[in-house]
């Protein structure tokens, strides 16, 4: 039966909806729903909150409706409190420790198995890549789910960088967008958490790659941002959307030394993962010097660290301890950077910490797009293992010298698209050859409603500097051993839903399969990958930050053996289909043709070619139904029906044929039909 919390002391706070209802109970008592007289005093504390329902922020005091007294940094979680679990709700209770005042508020389950806004089931099925409006580019991606008391409701919080000019990476200001957990498909803005454009005490001109983390036992938020090239700086909040003071600053950590800074807390002790810079450990003796008997200059040269600090919001923090993860392999932990401190998995039994990884493939090429894990049972003093990601590590040709630090074997994400689903067995594989554009990662893992998801960031625009958010589903578990596992995400269109209805209308960003020709990897955007020339070549995704715009966040420079996939789209049950693409072509664009293939992009690869559609000027120009860019540029829906039934689930492939080394078309939406 439902039950009911009356709280202790006159003068405490029970949160109820939007409402800050006062209570004068004398003594903590919980009673089953149908008992009378708690209904009555229920209802009666009920109607005189609803007479004056808090709608701000703060009350007309000062104090903050989630507070009952001025002693803002002094509460603590009192002893009846009980966390959330993915069937029962909790309760946090907090008690000033200076005055005695206190409040309290309740939580749902972590899992909802229902929709509330909606009434049906929950699902992820809206959420597809890439995760935020096409408009907006947060890369580095932290995810924390948190208890949203406004909302009433568990929702994710994204923290990350902000690409905002698209001029280079990141920029002045942070910025902070939030779901419920039930639907990723629902993002909502929430603004600018942090702004340094006008200068702070703290120096730095740009906001790098910030996390953020709850202290459950004294309701606080804290978030650490790297203020390139000074400090990275740890500043707190009562809300996990801010926002948060520039001026603040509970430490201030040299950013040599804090590359990439990331939080977890664990009962009230707050720990920062940090990438260290050459410069950070210099002047360690005892690391530097395994540095130099390792030969250790591959990549950015970083190693990794932990600090265990010690303090509070109102005095400030120190770092009392630090650990520099040492490996089976290694008494440090070498990374090229993106530390993300996921602290301790239930389902693994042990402590990981993700970073980004550095290797060159069989095919020569630089890649960093690669995220790693390594776990301990001992966050401050035991030995970091690499994980397993269950897949199969031998892999022809490669040279395993050039890792940084580990191998294939505890990749769990890798943007550039190496790690693909086997459709007919169901198990991820290493491909070694990329099929997106390539370049720097960075992000996080959470569990979301009961399943766990890795949220990282693409390129865009042939470029680093406009990296958008995706995400992806990752298996975590343990192996016969007990040892974790950690199955990686496959790079997918349809980010955290199984699959997209093929009979919606779908942007042509959502691709995250681009390549110049079958046989030719990826472009990256490092200038030192052997595929970077290739970036003028090849098709792009024209990355457009206007809200208001319409068909200008485009695929665009397609040209004779492009290829542009999608997966995964759902065609249900069998019947025969047509594809409609909205396309554009300009006065030099040649004449050309565009093959539909189904689960691979060559017959060769095992694909099934399922049909054409001519792109000529004259079908473009008589097309009947055409629509206006926000550009001036003219776009013609175009038809063609497919050769065979369709079905099932299948990876979509569109692969441009013609135009003698010119430009064919830009493509800018699709969707299929019944017929």
């Amino acid at each position: 039966m439902k039950k009911l919390i009356v709280l202790a002391m006159t003068g405490s706070l029970l949160l109820t909806g939007n409402a800050v209802n006062v209570l004068a109970e004398e003594n903590v008592e919980t009673v089953e729903e149908g008992a009378t007289e708690a209904d009555n005093a229920a209802d009666e504390t009920n109607a005189d909150s609803n007479e004056a329902e808090a709608t701000d922020e703060s009350s007309t005091d000062g104090i903050s409706k989630y507070r009952a007294c001025e002693h803002t940094n002094s509460y603590k979680l009192a002893e009846d409190s009980h966390e959330a679990t993915d069937t029962e709700g909790g309760l946090r209770h907090y008690v000033c420790s200076e005055c005695g005042a206190e409040y309290s508020y309740q939580t749902d389950p972590l899992v909802y198995d229902v929709n509330p806004k909606t009434g049906e089931p929950a699902d992820q099925s809206g959420a597809s890549n890439p995760l935020l409006p096409s408009w907006e580019y947060v890369p580095d991606g932290e995810p924390h789910v948190f208890w949203s008391r406004d909302d009433e409701e568990w929702r994710v919080y994204l923290y990350g960088s902000h690409d905002k000019e698209g001029k280079s990476m990141c920029s002045a200001e942070q910025v902070l967008w939030s779901a419920p957990v039930y639907d990723l498909s629902e993002w909502r803005y929430e603004g600018v958490i942090l702004d340094i454009s006008e200068g702070n005490t703290y120096g730095g001109n740009m906001l790098f790659a910030p996390d953020a983390e709850y202290d459950v036992t004294t309701d606080t938020y804290y978030m650490v941002s790297s203020q390139v090239f000074d400090n990275s700086v740890l500043r707190s909040s009562t809300s996990p959307a801010g926002p948060w003071d520039p001026e603040q600053a509970l430490l201030t950590i040299p950013i040599k030394n804090s590359y990439d800074p990331s939080l977890y807390i664990e009962d009230g002790t707050i720990y920062m993962a940090v990438s260290n810079m050459t410069s950070g450990y210099a002047d360690n003796e005892e690391i530097s010097k395994m540095v130099e008997e390792d030969n250790y200059t591959t990549g950015m040269k970083h190693v990794a660290s932990i600090y265990k600090l010690d303090g509070n919001a109102d005095d400030g923090y120190e770092i009392a301890e630090t650990t520099w993860c040492p490996t089976d392999e290694r008494g440090y932990l070498p990374i090229f950077e993106g530390p993300s401190l996921t602290g301790y998995v239930d389902e693994l039994g042990a402590y990981v910490l993700l970073y980004v990884s550095y290797e060159v493939g069989a095919d020569g090429a630089f890649y960093n797009s690669a995220i790693s894990y390594v776990w301990t049972d001992d966050l401050m003093n035991g030995t970091w293992h690499y994980g397993s990601n269950g897949i199969d590590n031998d892999v022809v040709g490669y040279d395993t010298s050039v890792l940084v630090s580990g191998d294939h074997g505890n990749v769990i994400s890798d943007t550039s698209g190496r790690y693909v689903k086997n459709q007919e067995t169901g198990e991820m594989e290493f491909t070694d050859f990329a099929t997106y554009i390539s370049g720097n990662n960075h992000g996080g893992m959470a569990k979301v409603n009961g399943k766990w998801y890795f949220f990282g960031h693409r390129q865009t625009n042939a470029s680093n500097a406009s990296r958008q958010a995706i995400v992806g589903q990752i298996g975590v578990g343990t192996a016969e051993d007990g040892s974790p596992v950690i199955t990686p995400m496959e790079f997918t269109s349809c980010g955290a839903a199984d699959s997209l209805d093929a009979f919606s209308t779908w942007n042509a960003n959502a691709t995250t399969y681009l390549l110049e020709a079958e046989d030719h990897a990826a472009p990256s955007t490092e200038a030192n990958n052997v595929h970077s020339d290739c970036l003028a070549n090849g098709p792009y995704i024209v990355a457009d930050r206007d809200q208001e715009a319409v068909h200008t966040t485009c695929v665009t420079n397609l040209k004779d053996n492009n290829i542009v996939g999608y997966k995964y789209l759902d065609f249900g049950e069998a019947g025969n289909v047509a594809l409609n693409l909205l396309v554009s072509k300009t006065g030099d664009c040649a004449d050309g043709t565009v093959d539909i293939y189904l689960d691979a992009p060559s017959e060769d690869q095992g694909g099934t070619l399922a049909g054409t559609m001519e792109l000529t000027a004259d079908a473009v120009e008589n097309a009947e139904n055409k629509e206006e860019g926000s550009d001036g540029s003219s776009w013609s829906w175009l038809s063609a029906d497919c050769q065979q039934e369709m079905s099932g689930v299948h990876a979509v492939y569109f692969v441009f044929h013609g135009g003698d080394g010119k430009m064919i078309c830009s493509m800018d939406q699709f969707g299929f039909e019944r017929k």
